[in-house]
């Protein structure tokens, strides 16, 4: 098994290390310390089972960068390991790659459970913040109106936009329109503000 172990805190990651081989002694262990590592890994094509990620570290931008780490190696599931426990952040995590979300403050053998739980395909988030994740406007979001607010919240263009989701910036406009709506924001600059605080851009 090889597992990619993502913190900047050297601490943490000899920790975490430790409980790692306590779930599987022959686990081969990476290590990371920042984003640019990461990327460097994953580029030298190395298949790992499990990335475990914090949002924290030099070179992550939120969201973005779990959807970077996706694109490189899609088959991979990834466990957010944070000290942020702010329901809208992972509720961003959850619907935007990743399989499951514990905070720094677990119990190991939590942390041990969510990881087993991510490997065999399920996915797993603090049972304490379960009940208070759910964000309902980003629930009732289509995949093609939440890439829509990532954009909003990167600050891009409607023509960027357009070329992007290879829509007309007509139609993209309308759906601009739409979105501001359903966000309950006059315009584009709330609309921006809004989707960096739900997605933790």
């Amino acid at each position: 098994m090889k597992i990619l172990l993502a913190d900047d805190h050297g601490l943490f990651r000899d920790s975490m290390a430790v409980w790692i081989k306590h779930y599987n002694d022959q686990a081969n262990i990476s290590f990371a310390a920042d984003f640019t590592s990461i990327i460097d890994l994953l580029n030298q094509q190395q298949k790992f089972d499990l990335i475990l990620l914090d949002l924290t570290m030099p070179g992550m931008s939120g969201i973005t960068s779990i959807n970077t780490v996706k694109q490189q190696s899609p088959e991979t599931p990834i466990l957010i390991v944070s000290a942020n426990d702010d329901p809208q952040t992972i509720n961003a995590c959850l619907q935007n790659g990743a399989a499951g979300y514990v905070t720094k403050a677990s119990e190991g053998t939590e942390i041990l459970k969510a990881l087993n739980m991510v490997i065999q395909g399920k996915t797993y988030q603090t049972k304490a913040l379960a009940d208070k994740v759910e964000d309902p406007i980003l629930a009732s979001l289509s995949d093609k109106q939440l890439q829509l607010l990532t954009y909003l919240g990167q600050g891009i263009t409607n023509k960027e936009i357009a070329r992007q989701m290879e829509f007309s910036e007509g139609t993209i406009k309308q759906y601009v329109s739409q979105l501001l709506s359903k966000l309950e924001v006059d315009n584009r600059t709330q609309a921006a503000n809004k989707a960096r605080s739900m997605l933790a851009l």
